[in-house]
């Protein structure tokens, strides 16, 4: 039962985008489910590399320190199919570049022994091109985030953010400071977007949660942005 799961993440999951599922059933039958609780620990910046993780429920908020551990950054959150830190596994003797920790109670995740991972990645051209596919598309989004943080709004790079976590299920949320460091701003400027979005009637929060209730509105302010950088991308 645990490898047909596993399979049904791994065939959904965008890494594997267009793999035969034949393929993935190796992978599937070494992997293995485990729960995190919100605040609970995936992996800590400096480890070893020994497991790919992929989200199966829940959410997952990558981070790093600053120097002297004050201050943290958040990289970016992962929700259900998603790759954690999946770049770094593929490198030979890696270590984790950042911390990984759950955002909500429960958070459940498949794990696979990386050294396996990379032998079928690699000896299986299907594979390989569903991965190098997904890497070059983490590549055009990070570059259209960095892209976003300089000539966006705010609300435009909120409503984007709410779309693609929120927009087919209730999504816990970082705290605001966590928030305010994914969109390039200050804590307080996104708890007053967030109040505006809910008194527009495009979001419902609940305590920490949110769901999207205007997906075309939400899509409509982000699509300022979606434009610009196709704009620019054409110059």
């Amino acid at each position: 039962m645990s490898s047909d799961r596993a399979l049904s993440l791994l065939s959904r999951a965008p890494i594997f985008q267009n793999a035969r599922e034949d393929d993935l059933l190796p992978l599937a039958a070494l992997g293995h489910f485990s729960s995190l609780s919100r605040g609970q620990h995936l992996f800590q910046a400096g480890q070893p590399i020994e497991s790919l993780y992929v989200v199966a429920s829940g959410s997952v908020r990558v981070y790093r320190l600053a120097r002297g551990g004050r201050r943290e950054l958040t990289l970016h959150v992962e929700g259900p199919r998603q790759l954690v830190a999946g770049v770094a596994a593929f490198q030979s003797r890696a270590v984790y570049p950042a911390h990984a920790q759950a955002l909500q109670t429960p958070t459940e995740m498949l794990a696979l022994p990386v050294d396996a991972v990379r032998e079928e990645v690699f000896n299986t051209p299907t594979l390989a091109q569903a991965v190098i596919g997904y890497f070059a598309r983490r590549q055009a989004e990070l570059l259209g985030r960095l892209d976003s943080l300089v000539f966006s709004e705010l609300g435009e790079r909120l409503a984007a953010y709410l779309l693609d976590h929120a927009a087919d299920a209730p999504h816990a949320l970082p705290t605001n400071s966590e928030l305010a460091a994914l969109l390039g701003t200050v804590p307080e400027i996104v708890s007053r977007k967030l109040g505006e979005f809910y008194r527009l009637g495009l979001i419902v929060l609940e305590r920490r949660t949110v769901r999207v209730c205007d997906a075309a509105e939400l899509a409509r302010l982000a699509g300022s942005l979606e434009e610009g950088t196709t704009r620019k991308a054409g110059r």
